[in-house]
């Protein structure tokens, strides 16, 4: 009779303990798969501009770009991670700042878009996240 409960007490710990490390392991997946935290005003701004948007489909998303029939479909787990790889391309070679503006240029240099920056904070976060020198 005491082996069938150390058994059952053995059975129980692993179930428990398995389980935990099920959700361990979920939530660091789901952290990884985050995108960084964007400054809302000027990232809001800036989407008008960037060719990148991510489009429904049946087995998740697909990264497609404005004007092209140019898409990819990267694992779910990793879509806003190469849709920030994809932007921040896209700023370092389109983006630079002038004074206290951001300044949008085109293929050709030509200025398409400036947005005002409001606080020290959202310069800052351009500079970072685009790493814009």
């Amino acid at each position: 009779m005491k082996n069938k409960s150390k058994e059952f007490k053995f059975s129980n710990i692993f179930m428990v303990g398995l389980t935990m490390l099920f959700f361990v392991l979920g939530y660091n997946a789901l952290q990884d798969a985050q995108p960084e935290p964007k400054n809302e005003r000027i990232y809001k701004e800036l989407k008008a501009y960037m060719p990148y948007y991510l489009e429904k489909r049946v087995g998740g998303f697909q990264i497609m770009m404005k004007g092209s029939k140019t898409k990819e479909k990267p694992p779910i787990t990793e879509v806003y991670r190469r849709l920030e790889q994809l932007e921040k391309g896209w700023g370092k070679e389109f983006l630079k700042i002038v004074d206290n503006d951001l300044i949008v240029i085109d293929k050709d240099g030509k200025t398409i878009g400036k947005i005002a920056f409001h606080l020290p904070e959202e310069k800052q976060w351009v500079n970072k996240f685009f790493e814009i020198k």
